[in-house]
């Protein structure tokens, strides 16, 4: 009885607190059973199982009425139900071009959508509830869709509108939902509540293919029947374990713990979190996500231990991962290469990988927006893996590989076109870099450079233009000796590998197709060399700081908009160079001095050492 009254307390607590967002979560049902139904029509409906090496990953509910659950072995799904379709699951390619368009047609209705794998998301509808209910009625009350937890209850009225809001927000979560089925033939599950945590574990109250909206008072009770805390998010296996040290096992011995208790094992600021879980309080916002960090792909196998089979394996990884980047848009300038290497003796196995920054001008942007290789592009890429490989293997000793991965890092967006302050900026005998590498056939090599080929060097970095693809590690790691196939980040030693040399500009057609062969060492002007006639006549203001632009003509080769995009000051001193090109900025070995004289461009565009 004391329980109970302690609950009843917990949740009249509960009433005064306000609950101002409205979260959903969508969990799509079975998402690779879904996805190959979607591929193969003719598996819907038939007990399918999606099946990687020995292991069922995941089933559709045909199965499921079988016995046959998540992880389970092969042979054990296949004795529980004998006519299960299996399909191989290991390349993840459709799977993950799924999860994209599915995140595309979330965020249609909000940007506010935070991925969790590749088949849930949260998503924070807040803003859009509210202006839905700023066009109705107080009388005009929404109705709930979907089911209510607790069943049978009604969502009652509170304080705070937070009734109005959630029923509002289940028929948004129903209007997402047919969405997603009508044009992607998906069904899923939607959970609806005050916050991230309820409305992740109420989703799943009423499944497949349905959505349920929480009652905000019956929060404590509703986590207090799930028995174990393992069902609570963010209680992980070692959390669970430290509990059960203290005697704590379920949800509602958590919730009934005695703070000092809770203190004494983890400290006061994990305890308070601990108890606000259990009760259902969670503060954490939606974090919107941005595209992934990286882009990979792992192949575990049978033991390998020549090096022309792990070439080859190498080489179909390569052309999938090319495949999955694709339709990114973004340009990786790094890729990075796992194994899992066997110890007979042992009979152990561990991970080692390595990594290397690459060319951007390896890839090409087609008209569409797809990325894809230039000519040459793939034995160049494999040949930077095998040297990665060749410094975690050594030949010369017996080896055993069971697992190969490969993934993509560090993109890059290019922007390239007329209105690009690159091709506004970059002076053309800073181009084709690209020249001092040359490929040998038995690895990779740098050539000597020539006296054309490089601009001088000055002790300052280049323009963070999109990452740091344009400086020199990138530039040079894909073809740099083996020292250099993991540049260090604070230091580069790609300086000491090129004579310093005198700049000796050359007159030739800018190409601006491919970034990678950009130095924007100097930050020199397209019109330096040549300042327009048009100008040179003109009458300018005393201070380039306050020039009047809307009253100067500007050379054919600047774009007006990135004129204007300009800051005030830099207006005025590039109207300065053109006019009077005495005035324009040397280059000088110390970066100090260079910005010392006040110059706006060098103070933009170079970091001080």
């Amino acid at each position: 009885m004391v329980i109970s009254h302690t609950r009843a307390a917990m949740d009249r607590m509960e009433v005064t607190e306000t609950h101002a967002r409205v979260i959903i979560h969508i969990d799509i049902d079975c998402f690779y059973a879904q996805v190959e139904e979607l591929r193969q029509p003719e598996l819907k409906g038939k007990p399918l199982g999606i099946q990687q090496k020995n292991i069922v990953v995941t089933c559709n509910y045909p199965a499921r009425e079988f016995g046959v659950d998540k992880l389970m072995l092969v042979t054990d799904a296949l004795k529980r139900c004998p006519d299960l379709v299996l399909v191989r699951g290991e390349d993840l390619t459709p799977y993950r071009q799924m999860s994209t368009r599915i995140f595309e047609v979330l965020q249609r209705f909000t940007p506010c959508v935070e991925k969790l794998g590749m088949d849930e998301n949260y998503m924070d509808v807040t803003r859009q509830i509210e202006y839905r209910l700023g066009s109705m009625t107080m009388a005009d009350d929404p109705e709930v869709v979907g089911c209510v937890c607790p069943e049978g209850e009604l969502l009652p009225s509170c304080p705070c509108g937070c009734d109005r809001r959630l029923a509002a927000g289940s028929a948004m979560a129903k209007e997402i939902r047919d969405a997603l089925y009508t044009e992607l033939g998906i069904t899923s599950c939607a959970g609806i509540a005050h916050n991230k945590l309820l409305a992740k574990l109420v989703g799943s109250v009423n499944k497949p293919n349905n959505q349920t909206v929480l009652v905000p008072h019956c929060a404590p009770t509703f986590l207090g029947d799930l028995q174990t805390v393992r069902k609570v998010t963010g209680v992980g296996q070692k959390t669970e374990s430290l509990l059960a040290e203290i005697g704590i096992r379920t949800v509602r011995d958590l919730q009934d713990a005695e703070m000092e208790r809770l203190q004494r094992k983890f400290g006061q600021e994990t305890a308070s979190k601990l108890k606000d879980l259990s009760l259902g309080r969670d503060n954490m916002p939606v974090r919107p996500s941005g595209k992934p960090k990286s882009i990979g792909l792992e192949d575990s196998c049978r033991s390998i231990s020549v090096k022309q089979d792990v070439e080859e394996k190498f080489s179909v990884l390569l052309v999938r991962l090319v495949n999955q980047v694709m339709d990114d848009g973004r340009i990786p300038i790094a890729i990075k290469m796992t194994l899992r290497k066997f110890d007979p003796a042992k009979k152990t196995s561990h991970r080692e990988t390595k990594q290397a920054n690459i060319l951007p001008s390896l890839f090409k942007l087609r008209p569409d927006g797809k990325l894809h290789l230039i000519e040459g592009g793939h034995d160049k890429l494999l040949r930077i893996i095998m040297r990665l490989f060749e410094r975690l293997i050594d030949l010369r000793q017996p080896f055993n590989i069971t697992l190969l991965g490969l993934a993509f890092s560090k993109f890059q967006e290019r922007k390239f076109g007329s209105c690009s302050i690159a091709n506004f900026l970059i002076k053309k005998s800073d181009l084709e870099v690209q020249s001092v590498t040359s490929l040998t056939s038995d690895g990779v090599t740098i050539s000597p450079p020539s006296r054309d080929t490089f601009p001088r060097y000055v002790n300052a970095s280049p323009v963070a233009m999109e990452n740091d693809a344009f400086s020199d590690t990138s530039v040079a790691s894909d073809v740099s000796s083996e020292p250099e196939l993991e540049p260090s980040p604070k230091k580069t030693r790609i300086g000491l590998l090129i004579p310093k040399r005198p700049c000796h500009p050359r007159h030739e057609s800018m190409d601006t197709s491919s970034p990678s062969k950009l130095r924007v060492a100097d930050l020199r002007l397209n019109s330096l060399d040549s300042p327009p006639s048009s100008l040179a006549d003109t009458n300018l203001p005393a201070s380039p700081s306050t020039p009047d632009v809307e009253q100067q003509p500007l050379p054919n080769c600047v774009d007006p908009q990135v004129f204007k995009a300009l800051p005030p000051d830099v207006q005025g001193e590039l109207i300065a160079t053109w006019t009077n090109p005495a005035a324009a900025p040397a280059t000088s070995s110390s970066t100090k001095s260079t910005c010392s004289t006040g110059n706006t461009l060098h103070r933009y565009f170079i970091t001080n050492k």
